[in-house]
């Protein structure tokens, strides 16, 4: 079943959110450090539910992991949670919770064209 991403802007923006994760974290797991290249599938990983609209396209609302390392994490919420602030740290999911329960509205076309200009800077287009 194909992933539903919203309007037509909204999953423009969803898709340029994952690109970035996963170049931001150089197409490898964080948890397990696999890499692209080792013929494994990178995701991205949101920490607060893209059903989020405040911090759905965040890029510091999600990391880069391999298909069996994200599905090993959303069976295991708890080991997910520590293994976050170990990571990420606890300030940053503080201010992920704050942003997340906001209720700021997104103009998604707006971000797509933040998040593209970021993506182009990454790739040393900007």
């Amino acid at each position: 079943m194909a992933a539903n991403y919203g309007t037509a802007a909204k999953a423009k923006a969803t898709k340029l959110h994952s690109l970035l994760v996963r170049t931001r974290d150089g197409f490898r797991c964080r948890w397990c450090g696999v890499h692209k290249d080792d013929g494994k599938q990178i995701q991205c990983a949101h920490i607060i539910s893209r059903s989020i609209s405040a911090t759905r396209t965040d890029e510091k609302n999600a990391v880069a992991l391999c298909a069996s390392c994200h599905w090993k994490q959303s069976k295991n919420p708890l080991v997910w949670a520590r293994w976050l602030e170990d990571e990420l740290g606890r300030e940053h999911l503080d201010d992920l919770l704050e942003r997340g329960v906001s209720g700021v509205k997104v103009d998604w076309g707006s971000e797509v064209e933040r998040l593209q200009s970021i993506i182009d800077e990454m790739n040393g287009n900007g």
